[in-house]
């Protein structure tokens, strides 16, 4: 994360930021999956404890879910882990399936939740 803005300088990438109050309380992201062309990834999703349950991450989500369709991507990835039971079931909600395997190496080590949603 030292070098986010990096990561998301490209025109195939998109990173928001959600702000309450003028104050940053979030963000997500979409990057491009190495050696995977019609994939992409939603990346480093979060929210402050005092921004959840106010439907920013529903908005997000949305975003980057349209993002990745107008960059043309076929399916959009995503890697959890058991304990955000709340994301993984707004990423249900929105039509992300549960995989048995990663698809890529992310290098998520600590993620065992693997998701997909085609696009």
């Amino acid at each position: 994360t030292d070098l986010l803005f990096e990561q998301y300088a490209d025109s195939e990438t998109l990173y928001l930021v959600a702000l309450m109050n003028n104050r940053i309380v979030g963000g997500a992201g979409v990057g491009k999956l190495k050696n995977m062309d019609s994939l992409c990834e939603l990346q480093k999703m979060y929210l402050l404890p005092e921004a959840r349950g106010k439907g920013i991450a529903q908005l997000l989500l949305q975003l980057c879910i349209e993002f990745a369709k107008e960059k043309k991507y076929k399916s959009i990835y995503l890697e959890s882990m058991p304990e955000l039971k709340a994301a993984i079931k707004l990423y249900e909600k929105n039509g992300f399936k549960k995989l048995d395997a990663p698809l890529s190496q992310t290098g998520h080590f600590t993620c065992n939740v693997w998701m997909l949603k085609e696009l």
